[in-house]
């Protein structure tokens, strides 16, 4: 595959441009702010597609798979838990897991299989979204994709998560920080912190993490 960028907007467009820098495809991934993309590992044989994840700040994180060859698009999934905007995504060596982070705290685990039947109901994305002035487009949009449940939600920050990211050990061990002024250190396969680091600085409010790989 021929190298790409590929950006993610306030305007809930992904977009990927080749390195003349000419527009090769854009997306409504969203009908709100984009906070975070990854690219998904795959095995997938059909080198001229990329799944991507996108977190936003309509409340759900959405995997959608692009074709560079064609310019098409076709949104796969969309993620329900969070109930305040989503901070970031984050993609597992091997593709098969996904970290969301989020204002109200939660931090989602999920897998990247596509599920048969809607593993949310609709009335209850609806609920989680009933105040939102652009309701009726994001439920829209979500029943377009099949709707994933998380496999674990890991809670313990008192504010808001501003990234998580997996460590070296795969889908075992994850960091997060948040605006609480803590770094944490998860047991991912059993959902609970075994460590939290407090910062130094009295006025720290939001703290980025890198992926250790």
């Amino acid at each position: 595959m021929e190298r790409f960028l590929l950006t993610a907007s306030y305007d809930g467009h992904i977009r990927s441009f080749d390195y003349s820098q000419k527009l090769i495809n854009s997306t409504q991934a969203h009908f709100a702010p984009i906070s975070s993309l990854c690219v998904i590992p795959t095995s997938d044989s059909d080198s001229d597609s990329l799944l991507l994840a996108t977190s936003s700040h309509d409340l759900t994180a959405h995997l959608t798979k692009i074709s560079l060859a064609n310019s098409t698009s076709q949104s796969i999934a969309s993620l329900h838990l969070h109930t305040a905007p989503l901070s970031s995504i984050m993609t597992s060596h091997t593709g098969d897991h996904l970290l969301t982070s989020s204002w109200d705290g939660l931090i989602g685990v999920w897998d990247t299989t596509i599920p048969t039947t809607d593993e949310v109901p609709l009335d209850e994305v609806e609920s989680l979204d009933r105040d939102r002035k652009k309701r009726r487009k994001i439920t829209d949009d979500a029943g377009k994709a099949m709707r994933k449940a998380p496999v674990t939600v890991l809670k313990g920050h008192t504010a808001r998560v501003s990234k998580v990211v997996f460590g070296k050990d795969e889908t075992k061990v994850a960091y997060s920080c948040g605006f609480d002024s803590t770094v944490k250190i998860w047991d991912v396969e059993n959902g609970f912190c075994t460590n939290t680091i407090v910062s130094a600085h009295i006025c720290f409010k939001r703290c980025e993490i890198s992926q250790p790989w």
